[in-house]
């Protein structure tokens, strides 16, 4: 799904009011959602998290991709960043599909694997829930979160909720095509763009796949110095709009398909 284009004299003029609700509040058919689950381990029994994740709940899921309820789904693990050290996330096109086969999983994993259930979540005792709306990127709408590369950088956004579509917009004409930049160039695999649908304070998330994450990291230098130089009253309206942000670097450990 795409935002409206609108000039860039008019991106800089819009101000929407708070409360108004925006396109990206409701779901077209098409568009990914993502759920994320953002889990605080216990970091001594990481390996045996990733052994029951594979071993007990990887089969569920699996299931319900060959069924289209999902499209794709994987885990990734912390290398640096905030509190959140792992999460598990799932991909759909259709919300109640996604939603009713997560409530599925969820009572399937407790009935038949009644233990490797209550390990995980005495190994991650705290969690948050977050549901992404795609709005745009590098990436099909079809092939979002599919075959992923081993490094991945998301950036939380907290942003004036009434103007989010704002942020949207800047990113589409002026941020996107400097990410692109850095696919052409290698650097990148590949970049997304999400909208809060469900969930905690983050209202935008910026998702960077690469072969590593020093690669990613050279890749945002390059887009934050273009920025710097060449659209900065862009970049300053963007940060009016999304002033604050939490930034974690990812090993993205399963990826499926």
């Amino acid at each position: 799904m795409n935002v409206r284009r609108l000039s860039l004299a008019l991106v800089c003029g819009l101000a929407l009011p708070a409360g108004l609700p925006t396109p990206t509040m409701a779901q077209d058919e098409a568009t990914p959602l993502v759920y994320g689950v953002y889990l605080e381990c216990n970091p001594a029994q990481g390996e045996r998290a990733s052994e029951l994740v594979r071993e007990t709940w990887a089969p569920l899921v699996e299931s319900r991709i060959a069924s289209g309820e999902m499209t794709a789904w994987g885990m990734i693990t912390h290398r640096t960043g905030g509190n959140w050290n792992r999460a598990i996330y799932h991909v759909g096109t259709d919300r109640a599909a996604l939603l009713g086969a997560l409530d599925e999983m969820v009572a399937e994993w407790a009935s038949a694997n009644p233990e490797a259930f209550t390990e995980f979540w005495g190994i991650c005792p705290t969690h948050e829930d977050y549901i992404w709306s795609y709005v745009t990127g590098s990436t099909a709408p079809e092939e979002v979160a599919v075959m992923r590369p081993t490094a991945g950088m998301s950036t939380y956004w907290v942003c004036d909720e009434g103007r989010g579509e704002l942020a949207d917009m800047i990113v589409e004409q002026v941020l996107g095509p400097l990410h692109t930049e850095q696919v052409e160039a290698g650097l990148l695999n590949s970049w997304s763009w999400f909208a809060h649908f469900v969930g905690g304070e983050y209202r935008r998330l910026l998702v960077m796949d690469g072969a590593d994450h020093e690669s990613l990291l050279v890749a945002r230098d390059n887009v934050l110095e273009a920025i710097s130089s060449e659209h900065a009253a862009m970049g300053a309206e963007f940060n009016g709009v999304c002033n604050g942000h939490t930034d974690y670097l990812w090993n993205i450990e399963i990826t499926s398909p």
